[in-house]
């Protein structure tokens, strides 16, 4: 078989099997064995072939079986097993992939056999740092710590390059993960090694060991990490766990721990938010750090005293002068929005760091999930032993995740002593500012779980967005709904009224309506859904997904409860204008206007309502009433000077023309307009003129000029203009040779 020989048949097995297609699945199971010619595979899968054909004789013959589905559910199981061994048997020895290369790499090397090693590793690194800080050689330490990272390494690719995993080396991964015979940041590399196997085929003893982790370990990251992982396996996998009655036991045992359910909701909350990163990236990138730099320059001449020096930015708060000019700028608002977006759990700082995932350390995999820590070589190497105090600054910053932590230490060792030292005191401030307004809170354990389960989300993220071959893994976190509320092993956590008024908030903050839509409209059905305005949400989820008649329906039930609610009766209209219905858009317009009289949006909307209904001398009259209205300004002479021409009355329209001109930047669109009136009025060479402003406003792209020219054609025609002239003067407008 070639490569997308065996690709397919696999695929196509595995696709038989979640279909029920037992059978069909044999056969191509069967076809991959043979190829590979492993007895024991062999062997196995008569076995169960066997097991399948006397279950169907004994179906057949009417026999009652009580254990018939554990039974199918057992050869199912058992068969994707033997798919993904047979595939992972025909790929190996070639296969280019990580996966495959740390197979061949550690074929010979038991699992017991590097704990051992690496344990003593261990306790060489602690002697070499034992000897007092005079008798201490660096090279020594270095030595003993970068073989024991190099064993932590080896650990780490032996658990997640195995598969399936062995009853014998699943008792000792959960004796390693859940005790204490190996250090914190080690067991959590041992999660995310289970996770990543999990993340190349699916494995029920990787996922149940991840599941007893968050159970029996007393380490607050190594359980939060094992269930993040857990869950994130569950989506992936969502057929195979939807039926597996190991894991629903192991989960229902977990119901009564006391965190589980705040701990699921917190982990759900995270992966939803991470789906809103690409934007907030942006929004830090384009918005939010360009226009803090423009005012740099001003804050700069701001900040300098009389002898031009800068002032101590903590004196600002002294001088009420420079807060006002600072909330007056801007500045203080975009902090503040910064800052909010922090507190919100938002990944504010992966436009930052990014960039800086190109170092060696982040060519090894199994440092993307390496908890930050001060003792790694790569922080004694980049700060040194006498800066130790600046590693201990940097793990507590409160809002970096564990990978830009270890991007943040890398950098500074770049960095000039001087540099170095004030960017560690502007984060030691950082950190004792946020102590300082912690011990002034009582302690709360569960914004600790909530920071270690917000971090440790944003290094997933960076994994699978940013390792050089993450294609190699199941993209999970590209998940279009990351969304647990229909994994079934967690439903009675999932599926609660909390949970979906979280998500569907969050959701519908972060413009994913669908989503809203199925969190709200679940919600709705339950009794604890007792807020009348979740009608009005899932109304405007609708509206802005596309269903208008649906949104309709939602702000209608709404109605019947409030029915003077001015939002409700605005968006009642605008999603009648939208499927057509001008008359009753028209109504609602009206209901709102008597309360909200001066409302100029409002003003004009029912303008253009009724402007769409041809009743061009109402809509003027309608604009004129809006232009009266104190906050206005100039808003109404656009479509007052449009709706002149419609009526002929050219010198008003070129007169509110000009007052755009004079007191406005005219638009491309406005000279566009200003050229049909004059080509009314016969003026053809002035009509000329203001058409090549408009082009010019258009950046001079030809085809959208005769685009928006011709898509006047109507109205210029009963205003006059030949269809012969409307041929012609594109041409006269776009001619070179013709410019003035």
């Amino acid at each position: 078989m070639t490569f997308q020989e065996i690709e397919n048949t696999h695929s196509k097995a595995a696709e038989c099997l979640g279909n029920a297609e037992v059978n069909e699945s044999f056969n191509l199971v069967s076809d991959l064995a043979h190829q590979l010619g492993r007895a024991d595979l062999n062997d196995s899968l008569e076995r169960l072939r066997m097991s399948y054909t006397f279950m169907l004789k004994y179906l057949e013959q009417g026999v009652m079986d009580p254990q018939r589905d554990e039974i199918l559910s057992n050869i199912i199981q058992s068969l994707y097993t033997l798919n993904d061994q047979c595939y992972i048997g025909l790929m190996e020895p070639t296969s280019p992939e990580v996966f495959y290369a740390r197979r061949r790499e550690l074929g010979g090397s038991s699992l017991v056999s590097i704990v051992e090693e690496y344990r003593n590793a261990q306790r060489d690194v602690q002697l070499a740092q034992s000897v007092s800080a005079e008798q201490s050689d660096k090279d020594a330490i270095m030595s003993c710590l970068r073989h024991a990272e190099e064993l932590e390494t080896k650990l780490f690719n032996r658990v997640w390059s195995t598969f399936p995993l062995s009853s014998d080396d699943a008792g000792s991964l959960k004796l390693c993960i859940s005790g204490d015979i190996l250090p914190p940041h080690t067991r959590c590399l041992l999660v995310a090694a289970l996770f990543l196997g999990l993340m190349k085929f699916y494995d029920e003893n990787k996922l149940l060991i991840l599941l007893e982790a968050y159970s029996l370990s007393d380490d607050a990251m190594v359980q939060l990490r094992s269930l993040t992982c857990a869950m994130l396996a569950m989506l992936a996998h969502k057929k195979r766990t939807a039926t597996s009655r190991a894991i629903q036991t192991r989960i229902d045992a977990m119901l009564d721990t006391p965190d589980f359910n705040h701990d699921v909701w917190s982990i759900q909350a995270q992966l939803a938010r991470s789906r809103n990163t690409e934007n907030v990236k942006e929004r830090v990138r384009n918005d939010l750090i360009p226009n803090i730099m423009k005012m740099r320059p001003d804050i700069i001449d701001k900040l300098k005293d009389q002898d031009s020096q800068i002032v101590d930015l903590s004196d600002i708060e002294a001088n009420p002068e420079w807060q006002d000019w600072l909330d007056r700028s801007g500045i203080t608002r975009r902090i503040e929005e910064f800052n909010e977006m922090q507190i919100e759990g938002s990944d504010v700082f992966i436009a930052t760091f990014s960039h800086l995932k190109t170092f060696t350390f982040f060519k090894t995999l199994s440092n993307w999930f390496l908890p930050f820590y001060a003792a790694h070589s790569s922080v004694f190497e980049n700060l040194g032993p006498s800066r130790l105090g600046l590693a201990e600054v940097i793990q507590h910053a409160p809002y970096l995740c564990n990978s830009d932590k270890y991007s943040f230490c890398l950098s500074l060792g770049a960095l000039p002593d001087s540099q170095r030292s004030m960017m560690s005191a502007q984060l030691e401030e950082q950190n004792a500012a946020l102590r300082e307004a912690q011990q002034a809170e009582l302690p709360d354990e569960r914004k600790k779980r909530v920071g270690i389960i917000n971090a440790f989300v944003q290094d997933l993220y960076r994994f699978f967005k940013l390792f050089s071959r993450r294609r190699e893994f199941i993209a999970v976190m590209d998940n279009p709904g990351l969304d647990m509320t229909d994994c079934r092993p967690l439903s009675r956590v999932t599926g609660d009224a909390h949970v979906l008024e979280l998500l569907g908030t969050l959701y519908f903050k972060n413009a994913f309506y669908n989503d809203a839509i199925k969190c709200f409209t679940r919600l709705e059905t339950m009794d604890e859904a007792t807020d009348d305005h979740i009608y009005q949400k899932i109304g405007f989820a609708y509206q802005n997904a596309g269903e208008t008649t649906k949104a309709l329906s939602y702000y209608k039930r709404y109605e019947l409860l409030h029915e003077d609610d001015a939002w409700n009766m605005r968006h009642i209209a605008a999603c009648y204008r939208q499927v057509g219905e001008l008359d009753k858009a028209l109504e609602y317009y009206r209901r709102v206007e008597a309360l909200s009289p001066n409302n100029v949006s409002l003003a004009l909307t029912i303008g253009h309502v009724l402007l769409q209904q041809r009743r061009t001398n109402e809509a003027l009259q309608q604009y004129f009433k809006a232009d009266l209205i104190e906050s206005a300004k100039h808003r109404a002479w656009r479509p007052i000077a449009w709706c002149s021409f419609l009526l002929s009355d050219y010198d008003r329209a070129i007169d509110f023309y000009d007052r755009i001109a004079r007191e406005d930047e005219p638009t491309a669109q406005d000279m566009l307009n200003l050229g049909h009136v004059l080509l009314c009025q016969g003026k053809t060479q002035q009509a000329i003129e203001a058409y090549r402003r408009s082009l010019a406003l258009m950046g001079g792209v030809t085809k959208k000029f005769r685009d928006a020219f011709k898509s006047d054609a109507m109205e210029l025609r009963l205003h006059g203009v030949s269809a012969v002239d409307q041929t012609l003067i594109p041409d006269a407008v776009t001619s070179p040779q013709n410019a003035v």
